[in-house]
């Protein structure tokens, strides 16, 4: 078998031949010629023939026996007749404006999917930005153009990926659990703009949004999504009970401080004992529960707290009325944190009564949000938003790249 009859087949490029090699240093060149003769556009894929002057490129490839390969081949440049513009010919085994090979940017992609990008960079020898880069090209050429065109029932959610108060707007997709949507920013305007690329019949076959209860969300739903019901999981719910608890805890513990230290320090270690409901208490927290008398405000606290949740928890036979008769105790209870809490209730008392009737979660939404926090951690945070939406859409955007054993 001849050399470059070998290396064709281990290469195994769509379009290429491998005619020569040489090494330059440790390096190995393999020389290449086309087996094509058509120009096609990077920006229309139209094609056209024709003879134009052509030069050498280079292109990394993945490696063969430990040695690094690099991939030369002739690149034409030619005017394209519908985009009128002068562009550099489109090669079926590297993507547009690229130095890298496909398998090379598919197996790089692959393992940014699962590990950070330093590990990445460390692993093929390239920047630590080029992997950002690489991820961007694959996004662009591999995110599924039609997965905005059946949505029914999404999550909307918003993530903070830096200080000062910087976020994304992430849409996840309920029946697939992907996400389909990716944005800088919190307010109504972000979210109208996701409406605003759906086309009209999408926007009215949406059937359900769940969320927490962002007035700006609320507000972008209601003006462009006519037939679409807000639905507020229980997990915010049960966040903004735990949260009144917490103040209620607080506030006893401060004014308890000066008096009987003692006494208060024991109220300030009730923090993770409150939290747990009662089914699922650990016995190791069962005698510092028994200390709180219902009559006392923390006691009278986790009782609102406890039987707002069973009332979630339950069916939806007697939700509003339950909800009502839970809202006039939490306002006689004369503790102020759930005194607005009732308030709160009952201003989203119809999302909340939808999601009782519905049981959709946005626990997807917040299972996303928990892998984005993990995504922007082991990249030791990012400058802008534009990298991590690459990252975002590439994780957890249902891009499939091929097995390793197709690349390796």
């Amino acid at each position: 078998m001849r050399v470059t009859t070998l290396f064709n087949k281990l290469l195994n490029l769509q379009g290429l031949r491998v005619v020569g090699f040489c090494f330059e240093g440790d390096d190995l060149v393999l020389t290449a010629d086309r087996r094509f003769s058509r120009l096609t556009c990077p920006r229309c894929g139209r094609s056209r023939s024709g003879d134009v002057r052509s030069t050498s490129r280079r292109w990394r490839h993945l490696g063969i026996w430990g040695r690094t390969v690099w991939i030369e081949g002739p690149i034409r440049r030619f005017r394209c007749g519908s985009c009128q513009k002068l562009v550099t010919e489109a090669v079926p085994w590297a993507r547009h404006d690229s130095d890298f090979t496909r398998p090379f940017e598919d197996a790089v992609g692959l393992l940014a999917q699962r590990t950070d990008k330093t590990a990445v960079s460390l692993l093929f020898g390239i920047a630590w930005v080029t992997v950002g880069n690489i991820a961007e090209r694959l996004v662009d050429e591999l995110l599924d153009p039609d997965r905005l065109a059946n949505l029914r029932r999404i999550g909307v959610d918003e993530i903070s990926f830096r200080k000062r108060h910087r976020y994304l707007t992430v849409v996840t997709d309920h029946d697939t659990g992907d996400v389909v949507w990716v944005a800088e920013g919190k307010t109504s305007d972000v979210l109208k703009r996701f409406f605003e690329s759906l086309a009209p019949e999408v926007c009215n076959a949406i059937e359900i949004v769940t969320m927490d209860m962002s007035a700006a969300y609320q507000k972008a739903v209601r003006e462009s999504l006519p037939n679409a019901t807000i639905a507020f999981d229980h997990f915010h719910v049960a966040k903004l009970a735990n949260e009144a608890l917490n103040d209620v805890r607080r506030q006893i513990a401060r004014e308890t401080r000066c008096s009987d230290p003692d006494k208060a320090k024991a109220i300030k270690g009730l923090r993770w004992p409150t939290a747990y409901t009662l089914d699922n208490l650990p016995d190791k927290h069962v005698p510092s529960l028994e200390l709180l008398r219902p009559d006392s405000p923390l006691g009278r606290a986790y009782l609102l707290k406890e039987q707002l949740l069973m009332i979630l928890r339950g069916g939806r036979a007697h939700l509003d009325h339950d909800l009502r008769t839970w809202g006039a105790w939490a306002a006689r209870s004369r503790l102020d944190p759930f005194v607005r809490l009732g308030r709160t209730i009952r201003k989203h008392l119809p999302g909340i009564r939808a999601f009782v009737e519905k049981r959709v979660s946005n626990a997807r939404a917040e299972g996303i949000n928990n892998k984005i926090r993990l995504l922007s951690h082991r990249a030791y945070g990012f400058h802008s938003a534009a990298p991590l939406i690459a990252t975002v859409y590439l994780c957890c955007g249902g891009i499939r790249l091929p097995n390793p054993s197709h690349l390796l």
